[in-house]
């Protein structure tokens, strides 16, 4: 693996805000089209918030939940144009939840800097680049304690690799992962079990769908692993135990906007070395899916469970509303379950207890609606729609 070319800024710092208004410093489009989610307690009084990218007016939306499973649109954070990725951590180790975010057509990542009363304080630019960026996790990749940040350029068909310092700033250059043609969709889990963090990475191209490994060494480098070819286009993936062995395993499921075959589930099971063997192929027919997954035990009998975007019915642009729950059977299948019914166009979806009763529940980002909607769960699999919120500020005031 060889050191990025790319060129980056680190450490420029804007005059960063948090907005009360209802749209950052511009707007992309004319709808708003929320993607990506994130969920923690960003004001930090014991009840979990949620944070989504604004795709369409270029901020992030920030909703402040009562721990009853209601939330209140806060305001916006200005991003860059066209913000694709979202991740959430303490990145400068203060206690208090920062945001990564990376744009598509901004050609960057930016770091905003949570000050733990749900504001964010600072916008500071990780990166500036090519390469479409769409996607970024936070990791501890070089086994510090501290955020280290990866982010995909897929129109370059790379992933860099950024080291943290521990006080909200980043190591130039990064390291680069390269020839992942269409690198959409990336995980970081410890996937040979030698308590270091690794990279699956989804890619596709020329009817050459795959999935590589990437295994990290322990500081912030990575060796070229396995290989794993999938059956069509591939826009997201998970890591988890799916059959209870203490190894990691992992479901890929897709397909993108421009797939002609439609959706599908595969389930991989994983050796414990980094290897990987299909146990499960599940096709869902016309439609693609444009944002995250999310496995979790929904019926807590001890096994994953997956909820699944069904972000288009058909091929040509036609919004679902549904969110599909498969469960676990404990070896590596999944079975399918309820359907959510969410609003037009589900993106993302998340699994947390938003309303404290033990229990996971739902929250789910809703492109053509504008709004995320959360769904409670009764610790069966099954969701009960309880709210939906609107990413933008009425009248262009927030609450």
């Amino acid at each position: 693996m060889k050191k990025s070319h790319f060129s980056a800024l680190a450490c420029f710092v804007l005059s960063a805000i948090f907005l009360p208004a209802a749209f950052g410093n511009h707007r992309t489009g004319s709808e708003a089209l929320p993607e990506l989610l994130v969920a923690g307690d960003l004001n930090e009084d014991g009840n979990l918030d949620l944070a989504v990218n604004v795709t369409g007016f270029d901020n992030i939306a920030i909703l402040t939940g009562n721990g009853l499973g209601a939330f209140t649109l806060n305001g916006h954070i200005a991003t860059d144009t066209l913000p694709k990725g979202l991740a959430a951590g303490d990145l400068n180790r203060d206690h208090h939840i920062d945001l990564v975010d990376c744009t598509n057509w901004g050609y960057d990542a930016e770091v905003h800097l949570g000050d733990g009363l749900g504001g964010f304080g600072t916008r500071d630019y990780l990166a500036r680049g090519e390469g479409g960026p769409n996607r970024t996790i936070l990791a501890d990749f070089n086994n510090d304690r501290k955020l280290d940040c990866a982010v995909n350029g897929p129109d370059e068909g790379v992933i860099l690799v950024y080291l943290g310092d521990g006080k909200g700033g980043f190591l130039l250059p990064p390291s680069e992962l390269e020839d992942l043609r269409h690198c959409d969709g990336f995980a970081a889990a410890d996937l040979n079990g030698d308590g270091k963090q690794d990279i699956a990475v989804v890619t596709h191209g020329n009817q050459n769908n795959l999935v590589h490994i990437f295994l990290g060494d322990g500081t912030g480098n990575f060796n070229t692993g396995a290989e794993i070819s999938i059956t069509q286009d591939a826009t997201t993936l998970a890591p988890g135990d799916l059959n209870n062995d203490g190894k990691m395993d992992l479901v890929v499921a897709g397909a993108g906007p421009e797939n002609k075959n439609g959706n599908f589930v595969q389930t991989l099971l994983g050796d414990g070395t980094g290897n990987f063997t299909l146990k499960q192929t599940t096709f869902l027919g016309k439609g693609n899916t444009k944002g995250l997954i999310a496995l979790a035990d929904f019926n807590e009998d001890g096994k994953l469970d997956l909820a699944f975007p069904f972000t288009s019915d058909q091929i040509a642009h036609q919004p679902s509303t549904r969110v599909l729950i498969f469960l676990g059977d404990g070896t590596g299948n999944l079975v399918e379950g309820a359907t959510v019914t969410a609003e037009e166009e589900p993106h993302t979806v998340i699994a947390a207890d938003l309303n404290k009763d033990g229990h996971l529940d739902l929250a789910v980002s809703n492109r053509t609606s504008g709004t995320v909607s959360i769904h409670l769960g009764n610790g069966t699999g099954n969701f009960t729609k309880v709210a939906s919120v609107s990413v933008v500020c009425e009248g262009g005031v927030c609450e």
